[in-house]
């Protein structure tokens, strides 16, 4: 198995989709390869493609999938087909990735859209308030890290 460095970007890019996007919600257990090796050949009857292929694709054994897998992937993943090859896309879907987990939490998702209304100098108040709060979490956690 390649060491981290010899990763292709193809890897960190669908081990990324794994990471993010899972079955039951952004907080759950994460899909297995074998669950998205049937997935994508219900997608795409007669793709052929097992757990043990995207295994090798994760990890970076395997380099060269064909066209038809990766836009099969893309589509079971909800991410543009370009996301796999060109590094704007890429920057664009972890965006949206972020942006997905946010919509998940509905604290976070309420206060950013009360952010929305404020003024710019209301919004830079706010920001600083997150901040500091940030701030005090991360000193009371490298104090008490049991806690």
């Amino acid at each position: 198995m390649p060491g981290a460095a010899e990763r292709t970007k193809l890897a960190e890019r669908l081990e990324r989709l794994f990471d993010e996007i899972r079955p039951e919600g952004p907080k759950e257990r994460r899909y297995t390869n074998d669950e998205v090796a049937a997935a994508l050949k219900e997608l795409k009857p007669g793709l052929r493609v097992s757990g043990a292929y995207l295994s090798a694709l994760r990890n970076g054994t395997k380099r060269n999938p064909s066209m038809d897998l990766l836009a099969v992937l893309a589509r079971f993943f909800g991410v543009s087909e370009s996301y796999f090859v060109d590094s704007l896309s890429e920057t664009r879907t972890d965006a949206e990735l972020a942006l997905a987990r946010v919509g998940h939490n509905p604290e976070v998702r309420n206060l950013a859209l009360r952010a929305l209304e404020l003024s710019p100098e209301g919004l830079a108040i706010v920001t600083q308030i997150v901040e500091h709060v940030l701030a005090q979490n991360q000193a009371r956690d490298s104090v008490d890290p049991i806690n």
